[in-house]
């Protein structure tokens, strides 16, 4: 038996597995995507977690109905989305502008506020980028779940990412010392929008159902 084959042998063995910290698709038995991201949303309630702040320096307006398929669960829940609202380089070697998307995003959260969703939804744009993605409980009174993402919330556990909970109370300082720093520089979107690229505009913004969206049914009609 060759050394690998050996410490494969061990390794399974000794397995110390959780759900959340694994890459799901190499799992034995049929992967199951909605059952994996399932894990998330089971990890945050049986936690009670009241306070979610979610990193992705990619954010897109599509995006949102995932944030609701996974922590819309409870209703008493203040949610924070830190981003950079990064863009995938075109053939152009060029980002796509950002505005538009911020403007959606601004009218969805508005409407997840005045219906109730959560007890608030906030996204925070950064004055400076990043790359590393997670979901934090940041809730006083508990050590709160700790989640590192292989991939922003648009490729979600796809294309081989995994998932890491992270328990390491140096590095769960440095990520709430990270929010904090967000969110005392950053910007809320209308005023992202503002200083970045002057009044805020409805041109090419229609509304679609309850949601606002560029002819797209929204991730909140979807969800009802």
């Amino acid at each position: 038996m060759s050394k690998w084959a050996e410490r494969r042998r061990t390794i399974h063995a000794e397995s110390d597995y959780d759900p959340l910290t694994s890459i799901p698709m190499l799992e034995e038995g049929l992967f199951d995507e909605t059952l994996a991201r399932k894990r998330i949303t089971d990890a945050f309630d049986a936690a009670h977690s009241r306070n979610i702040v979610i990193l992705d320096p990619y954010l897109l307006s599509s995006d949102i109905a995932l944030i609701l398929e996974l922590f819309a669960t409870q209703a008493d829940r203040n949610i924070t989305v830190i981003t950079h609202l990064n863009r995938i380089k075109g053939e152009n070697g060029k980002s796509p502008p950002k505005l538009e998307e911020a403007r959606r995003l601004e009218a969805i959260v508005s409407e997840l506020n005045q219906k109730g969703i959560f007890s608030s939804f906030e996204i925070i744009v950064t004055k400076f980028d990043f790359h590393d993605r997670f979901f934090f409980c940041t809730d006083e009174d508990k050590d709160g779940v700790l989640l590192a993402s292989g991939g922003s919330l648009s490729m979600l556990l796809k294309s081989y990412s995994g998932l890491i909970r992270i328990n390491n109370r140096t590095f769960r300082r440095m990520i709430a010392k990270f929010v904090q720093l967000a969110q005392s520089d950053g910007w809320g979107l209308p005023q992202y929008i503002q200083e970045n690229h002057g009044p805020r505009t409805a041109k090419g913004m229609r509304q679609v159902g309850t949601s606002y969206q560029e002819g797209r049914p929204g991730p909140i009609a979807a969800r009802g």
